[in-house]
């Protein structure tokens, strides 16, 4: 294990939103993130600089880019913006919080709900599917529960409801139709993380954590789990109480999730953040493991061809690419390899002016 480096000191990019980063997404050629005051920020990766600012209602909830769009769901409001520019196309607004966005070539998936503060509890939740060029209203289902998780697979969707009515469910396309998938377990779901492979894998507020395919059927489950996730290369990773890393993760596998409370991987590398200390944790890559720190605690995050984002409770906004990471933190000199390019984009994306 490398020694420990400044997350900072190892990064492409450091960018800064003046509150705690709410989402955080990247493509091949640009970063965007909101922060909980509702600002909407896009950088180009490949020279660093600032290509517009939006201030939209607090708190931006969700960001996904798509088919030269923007989506954004802030406060009570769904925002299609263009990529280039950042103007507004279209926006929808809910009776309650827009929530989560999962959108495909065609659609967008769109959750909602209202929390009831004299009950303590969330009331009228829903997902529903827009038209993702107009905006136009294609089918509105209401849910038993409100949704902390959503997938889409093909133009369908895949929910991860919690109490009172828990569980993972199938919406299909124009249907209007909640399909529970009958192998899942029916508990609480906290949290979904989709593999390169189209598999997802499920953490319940119970501690029990399960992956299915595309098609819902159940491959793995475990038991008193705290994490779970994929590495770079694909393999399931769970971390459970239990000393077991998943039903098809061996113990000597090369990435073990010790005190893991997050675990987010790109084509190329792998990073998670330790429960016991949320400002620390560890990036694995093929060519070297090496341990991080930071001042912040990470509150988004995203991974995308050979990049990793990350977005900070200080307002920070973190860009990994695995190449320039194995750079700065291995030493110097790799005989006969063209290393210019590589300082080049260092001199360039630093720090913003």
């Amino acid at each position: 294990m490398e020694g420990h480096h400044h997350i900072n000191e190892i990064a492409s990019f450091v960018r800064q939103l003046p509150t705690q980063i709410t989402s955080v997404k990247h493509d091949e050629n640009d970063l965007i993130a909101g922060d909980k005051g509702g600002i909407v920020s896009k950088w180009c990766i490949s020279d660093g600089r600032r290509s517009w600012s939006r201030q939209l209602d607090p708190s931006v909830s969700d960001i996904h880019i798509v088919n030269n769009l923007v989506m954004v769901a802030s406060g009570k409001y769904l925002y299609c913006l263009t990529l280039e520019e950042g103007s507004t196309l279209w926006s929808v607004s809910f009776d309650g919080a827009c929530d989560l966005l999962s959108p495909n070539e065609k659609t967008i998936w769109v959750t909602s709900s209202v929390y009831e503060i004299e009950i303590g509890h969330y009331v009228e939740c829903k997902v529903q599917e827009l038209d993702i060029q107009k905006g136009v209203l294609i089918q509105s289902v209401d849910l038993p529960s409100k949704a902390w998780s959503i997938e889409s697979i093909g133009s369908d969707c895949i929910l991860g409801l919690g109490r009172p009515n828990p569980g993972v469910y199938f919406i299909r396309n124009r249907t209007g139709k909640l399909e529970p998938i009958t192998d899942a377990p029916d508990l609480p779901i906290v949290e979904s993380i989709r593999s390169v492979k189209e598999s997802i894998s499920f953490l319940t507020a119970s501690g029990t954590a399960f992956e299915i395919d595309s098609r819902g059927r159940l491959q793995n489950i475990v038991d008193e789990a705290t994490c779970v996730g994929y590495r770079h290369d694909g393999t399931w990773l769970c971390q459970s109480a239990k000393g077991k890393n998943g039903l098809n993760v061996n113990d000597d596998a090369p990435t073990m999730l010790v005190e893991a409370k997050f675990v987010v991987c790109s084509e190329t590398m792998t990073a998670i953040m330790t429960k016991s200390d949320p400002t620390k944790g560890i990036i694995y890559t093929d060519n070297l493991n090496l341990r991080w720190f930071h001042s912040g605690e990470v509150t988004s995050y995203s991974g995308n061809g050979d990049r990793i984002s990350i977005g900070y409770s200080t307002g920070e906004i973190i860009l990994l690419e695995s190449r320039v990471v194995e750079n700065r933190a291995q030493a110097e000199g790799v005989n006969g390899e063209d290393r210019s390019e590589i300082r080049a984009r260092l001199r360039m994306l630093r720090f913003e002016d």
